[in-house]
Order: structure tokens, then C-alpha cells, then sequence
């Protein structure tokens, strides 16, 4: 049960992408299992609807792995994210790191041995995946502003815009390149 990077499996997780909704909810405190449901599905609407038979199952897996509690009141259990369960979120933040990594690679190897129709196939999906990219960003940015304080956000986004401005001369070079073959 470990997020190290250097796994024989890069994707391998302790935790469902289900799970890792729940433990965040959790971390600003405890909730009982059909709230966060009803939390999710207002989140995925028309996206994605968990049923109530995954929640459970995925929250007693949490709490067998240490990373929630249970405490009954009134009849109704709430759970509570462990000490552990917080640590994790540490763990998956170089997992992460570390995933898009090898996803990078591993992408770059496939399209350089790939077919040119391949690629051409390949280059309309980027495409797509570049607009899914700005609404994703979008949305992400739109909640960092309503939460996160102006001296961590200035920092991070002034970083966010030297990377679009790097990405902006690298299209312009292969663009002029293009033109000038």
C-alpha cells in the first residue's frame, strides 16, 4: 500500500479516484456516507452518478487501510479521516508529480513510433484535449480565487503564465519553422 513512484506499476494507487473524492470531503470533517454521495453527484452531474452500493463498500476499504474512522451518532455513522488518511494526500501529491512524469514519456515514445496516420489521428484528440484543458482550467482557477488567499495565488498564477508564455514561443518556433521548410 504505497504511492512510491518508483512501483513496479506507476498507477498503482491504495485508493479508488471514489476513494480520494471521499478522504477530501472528509479532511474538512466528518460527514456520514449519503452526504458525500449527494456531494458527488451534484459535483459529476450528468459526467458521473455513483450509486449508493460504491460509497459503502469504498468507505469500510478506507477504514480497513486506517485512513477513516467511524463514530456512530443517533443511530447514523459518520466517518472521520485518520491522521494516516491525511498523510496520503502528501503521498499523492508526488504520485502525482511523479504519474505525469511517465505519462509524459510514455506518450512521447508511442507518438514517436507511431504511423503517420496515427499521428494525424493523435492530433485531433490533442486538439480536443487542449480545449477540455481550458475549461479545466478554468473551472480550477475559478475555485482557487474563491478560496485561496492573493499571496499564495499571485505567486502560482504569475508561474502559470511564464509556462503559457514558454508554450506560446515554442508554437511560434515550430510554427516558423513550418513555414520557412
Amino acid at each position: 500500500m504505497t504511492l512510491a513512484p518508483n512501483s513496479k506499476n506507476p498507477f498503482r494507487m491504495p485508493v479508488s479516484p471514489l476513494q480520494v473524492l471521499l478522504l477530501i470531503q472528509l479532511d474538512s470533517g466528518s460527514k456520514y456516507g449519503y452526504e458525500m454521495l449527494k456531494n458527488i453527484k451534484e459535483e459529476f452531474q450528468e459526467i458521473w452518478e455513483p450509486k449508493t452500493g460504491s460509497i459503502y463498500p469504498a468507505l469500510k476499504s478506507l477504514e480497513k487501510k486506517g485512513l477513516v474512522t467511524t463514530n456512530e451518532m443517533d443511530g447514523t455513522d459518520f466517518y472521520e479521516i485518520t491522521e494516516s488518511g491525511r498523510m496520503l494526500f502528501d503521498s499523492m501529491e508526488k504520485f502525482v508529480g511523479k504519474s505525469v512524469e511517465f505519462s509524459t514519456q510514455y506518450m512521447t515514445v508511442i507518438f514517436k513510433w507511431m504511423s503517420i496516420e496515427r499521428k494525424l489521428g493523435t492530433l485531433r484528440m490533442m486538439q480536443n484535449l487542449s480545449n477540455k484543458e481550458y475549461t479545466m482550467l478554468v473551472e480550477i482557477l475559478g475555485k482557487l480565487s474563491d478560496t485561496v488567499e492573493p499571496e499564495i495565488q499571485i505567486p502560482f498564477l504569475t508561474h502559470m503564465k511564464a509556462n503559457f508564455e514558454k508554450r506560446i514561443e515554442m508554437i511560434d518556433s515550430i510554427i516558423s519553422k513550418t513555414e520557412d521548410a
